[in-house]
């Protein structure tokens, strides 16, 4: 299935995102995958999520636990703003 025409809580609940580059920390896997649940529900309820990501703060994590910076960033900037974060 394109990525497009899967529906975006089956998408987000997928974990798109990368991990950070060798040698580099990153934003708690944990902490971004709580985050990443509640919108799915949300979503999944069809109620609003604006809330949840107006003053993202995550952790730092190692690589092995983390989410490359740049990517969960851009991820929930395309949320905020209404963009479709599936490209």
């Amino acid at each position: 299935m394109a990525k497009a025409q899967q529906p975006l809580e089956d998408w987000l609940a997928s974990r798109p995102l990368r991990r950070p580059g060798l040698f580099k920390d990153g934003y708690s896997q944990r902490a971004v995958d709580e985050v990443t649940d509640k919108i799915v529900e949300r979503l999944r309820a069809n109620r609003q999520y604006a809330d949840l990501i107006k003053r993202l703060d995550f952790p730092a994590a190692p690589r092995a636990e983390a989410y490359d910076r740049q990517a969960v960033d851009d991820l929930f900037d395309n949320l905020k703003w209404g963009s479709d974060p599936r490209g």
